[in-house]
């Protein structure tokens, strides 16, 4: 395919899949792209756990705002993604794409997202069938804010660890049962 103006949105996504490639190799997780993408831009995993994340990438040029500090991105989530049985688990990485660098990552899965469209989260783009998102990323006194009108999504930012293979391990019972033997004879 030769580069055209529209090749641009192709290289925004692309970045924004490495990026979140980059954050999760970071973080000692595993990721592999599928050879073929049909809603899924990324496998993260690790090889001492059996979880593996699903992860839908979405990138979005933010734009400062004129005012204030922060800035606001316009993200698309395709709507048949959105209301397909989350059997298996899906996870959605929005990546925030400054004029000269990353900004912030929201990571949702996609029941917590259904949860917050249905609760007034974004608008139905009946041309596109997308949901679109526009989210306002803010700094606050103690803490960086995201809303998306006025759901919350701040404890979404940058949440890496509610993907299964960087959740924390549970505590392992080391204590046996007092009738238990430690190994069977």
């Amino acid at each position: 395919m030769a580069w055209n103006d529209k090749s641009s949105a192709a290289f925004t996504g692309g970045s924004g899949q490495m990026a979140v490639m980059a954050e999760l190799l970071h973080r000692k997780c595993n990721a592999a792209i599928p050879q073929i993408d049909v809603g899924l831009d990324v496998f993260a995993f690790r090889d001492d756990r059996e979880e593996i994340a699903r992860i839908q990438v979405k990138t979005a040029n933010a734009k400062f705002y004129k005012s204030g500090p922060g800035y606001h991105a316009k993200f698309g989530i395709p709507m048949t993604q959105l209301k397909t049985s989350n059997s298996p688990p899906l996870y959605y990485a929005l990546a925030v794409r400054l004029e000269r660098g990353w900004g912030h990552f929201i990571i949702i899965s996609r029941n917590r997202l259904r949860e917050i469209w249905l609760s007034g989260c974004g608008s139905e783009n009946e041309k596109s069938g997308d949901l679109e998102l526009h989210i306002q990323f803010r700094p606050e006194e103690n803490r960086d804010s995201a809303f998306c009108g006025v759901v919350d999504l701040s404890e979404h930012l940058n949440d890496w660890e509610t993907l299964p293979p960087l959740k924390p391990k549970p505590p392992v019972n080391t204590e046996l049962e007092s009738d238990q033997e430690p190994f069977p004879n």
